[in-house]
């Protein structure tokens, strides 16, 4: 009985001391879950960390996930190769890739003599065009071509050289249509004419051309930023010639002397305007003649072969309201400075030295020139004007420029 009791006690010391033992070691659960959470961990961040370079440094895994994941971003594919980018952007490499096959150079041709080369006749980029008509027909800026006893050639963007054989120049809008000789069953590549009546301040443009008469098919990117604007652009030798030119589109894409006579184009791929200004003395402003200025010369050459301009012949000087308070019996309006004997002005009876105040029910509060060309060949319009302080009403029949 004692040996079992001392068995039982021996026994029960034992468990005490195994007890006590594990009282003092750490528990092993918590060794066994914290091992488990940092193997997890670590294998969670070179998960991540092997996906995140192999995204990086792999475009067929980019553009898998740019493609059907991230709806901000498209993939495309060039000449064999693939690009990301936004739907914005492709919408614009797309306009101005369609639209290069249809913008030119245009190159006057000089005769240069020097000791090496003698005498030659080179080209010289001095501007651009678009092609509006598959026939032949491109649009450019009449400074672009104004000089009427020069040769000009058209160059494309494969390099292709046509001879101009015909000009009609618009000094008044700066707008030229140039004619060039293709060979039988040849077309060339014509853009699409947009609306410029129908514009917003903000709308995204595109400017394709020349700049500076070397990098062809250049293109420049902005928005519309005014609309109906009145510029003052400086032509001749030294800038001596200035001519006002009315509503206008201003923008904030860069334009460069040579891009001179490229399309303006919309986000569609329209051509709203006709690069014609810029500023100097001051960034991120030029200007653009409207496409519907265009459109209107346009039907006039398809119908009659020439531009049909009203005439009514007169020279004259604009007075503003703040000059017209400096001097007795002047109102504000275009003074009259000569009359052209065989013009339609003469026969109705305006004199030197009237100031025309009203033509056709609009005040005459800028360019007289402007407000004419706003009526037709063969018009019969009221006018009013001031002579030596009295008001007199006219009516007269407007002529065709020749």
């Amino acid at each position: 009985m004692e040996k079992e009791d001392k068995e039982k006690k021996v026994v029960k010391e034992t468990k005490k001391i195994k007890e006590k033992g594990k009282k003092k070691n750490p528990n092993k659960q918590v060794l066994l879950f914290t091992g488990i959470f940092l193997v997890t961990l670590g294998t969670f961040f070179l998960i991540f960390f092997s996906g995140y370079i192999a995204i990086s440094y792999s475009p067929l895994i980019r553009n898998y996930i740019v493609e059907n994941f991230d709806e901000g971003y498209i993939s495309t594919e060039e000449e064999g190769k693939r690009y990301v980018i936004t739907q914005e952007e492709k919408n614009v490499v797309e306009i101005i890739e369609e639209a290069g096959h249809s913008v030119v150079s245009i190159a006057i041709s000089r005769l240069t003599l020097s000791k090496e080369e003698g005498l030659t006749d080179k080209n010289q980029n001095i501007g651009s065009g678009f092609v509006v008509d598959s026939s032949g027909l491109i649009v450019t800026n009449q400074h672009v071509v104004s000089d009427t006893t020069a040769d000009y050639t058209v160059i494309t963007e494969d390099g292709d050289e046509y001879s101009v054989v015909e000009i009609l120049r618009d000094d008044f809008n700066d707008i030229a249509l140039v004619k060039v000789a293709l060979e039988e069953g040849e077309e060339l590549s014509a853009l699409r004419l947009g609306d410029s009546d129908s514009l917003l301040v903000g709308q995204s443009v595109i400017a394709i051309g020349t700049p500076l008469g070397e990098y062809a098919g250049s293109a420049t990117t902005g928005i519309i930023s005014g609309l109906h604007r009145s510029v003052t652009a400086s032509s001749g030798w030294f800038g001596s010639t200035a001519k006002t030119y009315e509503d206008v589109i201003q923008t904030d894409a860069a334009v460069n002397p040579g891009n001179s006579g490229g399309p303006l184009i919309n986000s569609l791929g329209e051509v709203i305007g006709i690069n014609f200004a810029t500023t100097s003395g001051a960034d991120n402003i030029s200007f653009a003649i409207p496409i519907n200025k265009v459109k209107t010369r346009l039907e006039e050459y398809r119908t009659y072969g020439k531009f049909i301009r009203p005439y009514l012949g007169v020279s004259y000087q604009m007075i503003s309201e703040y000059e017209a308070l400096y001097y007795t019996d002047v109102v504000p309006g275009a003074l009259v400075l000569r009359v052209d004997p065989s013009s339609p002005a003469f026969k109705a009876g305006i004199a030197r030295g009237d100031i025309i105040v009203e033509f056709g029910e609009e005040k005459v509060d800028r360019s007289l020139a402007d407000i004419i060309q706003r009526h037709n060949v063969g018009e019969e319009v009221e006018l009013k004007l001031v002579r030596e302080g009295q008001e007199k009403n006219i009516k007269v029949v407007l002529g065709e420029l020749d």
